[in-house]
């Protein structure tokens, strides 16, 4: 009689990145049960939440903790970016699903979608998820990784909820930390088509992205935006295109300020000397793209998005649809 085949090991882990919400990271650990036989483990890495989060969050959930559950700590705190790396190094599976500390899985079949795209296509190197509220109901398509309905490539995930390949995002140096948080997807997934590697968004695979309450720092979110396309053209951009590219993105700033009507007296100032003191660290750091890609980029992040799978592929007859 022939011996049944083992179960296939689990492929995924989890990976959320938090500060001071324990709240939030309980309520995405609970989710995580419904990835059961999916994931291998969840990494929470602890960026210097004060008090630390593990006691907090280990004392609610009690029995109700997702096995096995591993927390890092950085204290002092060093990013969001940092911190998924970190838990990237740490992982052992080839596939990992970050979320959002206030984001979590309503539904193990968009997950499963997202990991079929992957394991089928190996030029797809991540999948962006669709967000939705608590129920699980998708956000207007405005509000999504592309404005569309339907399956397709996309320039990058947005860092609510995506999938990633461990070893490509580990060969390229992860995220930049210097970045931190706001842009480092973008970064990230332009050096990754670098390497002909691409990004797909399904909109049917829906996690919950029940965001903070608290109103946005409108001042600091506009230092951080130009500052990290600042960064990001001075990183990648081909010579000569970035001496424009990176002027560009920085004098951006007065035309987000007036259009956000942000008080921001100094602010400028304050963002060139920051640059000034990084630009040593970031030009020895520089490898930019070559020229046909980034040629691919501006096309799609101008053009309507290119459906996946394309017609007559393989992937076209497989890719999972929502039920």
């Amino acid at each position: 009689m022939t011996e049944p085949e083992p179960p296939a090991a689990p492929r995924l882990t989890v990976i959320i990145a938090t500060k001071n919400r324990p709240a939030a990271v309980e309520r995405c650990l609970r989710s995580v049960r419904l990835l059961e036989g999916l994931v291998a483990e969840a990494v929470v890495v602890d960026d210097g939440s004060d008090p630390p989060a593990e006691g907090p969050v280990r004392a609610a959930l009690a029995a109700d903790l997702p096995p096995p559950v591993r927390f890092l700590r950085h204290d002092p705190s060093r990013g969001a970016a940092a911190s998924r790396n970190h838990a990237a190094r740490e992982a052992a599976t080839p596939l990992l699903l970050n979320l959002d500390d206030d984001a979590f899985v309503v539904s193990r079949e968009a997950i499963e979608r997202a990991v079929a795209v992957l394991e089928s296509d190996p030029e797809v190197v991540a999948v962006a998820l669709a967000q939705g509220d608590a129920e699980g109901v998708a956000f207007p398509p405005s509000a999504q990784p592309a404005p569309v309905d339907y399956p397709c490539y996309v320039a990058a995930f947005t860092g609510y909820g995506f999938l990633i390949r461990r070893e490509a995002l580990l060969a390229v140096g992860g995220f930049r930390e210097r970045i931190g948080i706001n842009g480092e997807e973008k970064e990230l997934c332009l050096r990754l088509l670098d390497r002909g590697l691409r990004v797909v968004y399904l909109p049917n695979a829906v996690v919950a992205h029940v965001a903070d309450a608290a109103e946005r720092d409108m001042r600091r979110y506009l230092h951080q935006t130009v500052r990290n396309n600042t960064l990001g053209a001075l990183y990648n951009e081909p010579f000569p295109l970035v001496i424009a590219g990176a002027g560009l993105r920085l004098f951006s700033y007065f035309a987000m300020r007036r259009g956000w009507s942000v008080d921001d007296p100094g602010g400028f100032g304050a963002i060139v000397r920051g640059l000034a003191r990084d630009l040593p660290a970031v030009l020895r750091e520089r490898r930019p793209v070559r020229w046909a890609t980034w040629r691919r980029w501006r096309r799609m992040t101008r053009a309507a998005p290119e459906p996946y799978p394309p017609p007559s592929t393989p992937e076209a007859r497989t890719l999972p649809s929502a039920p």
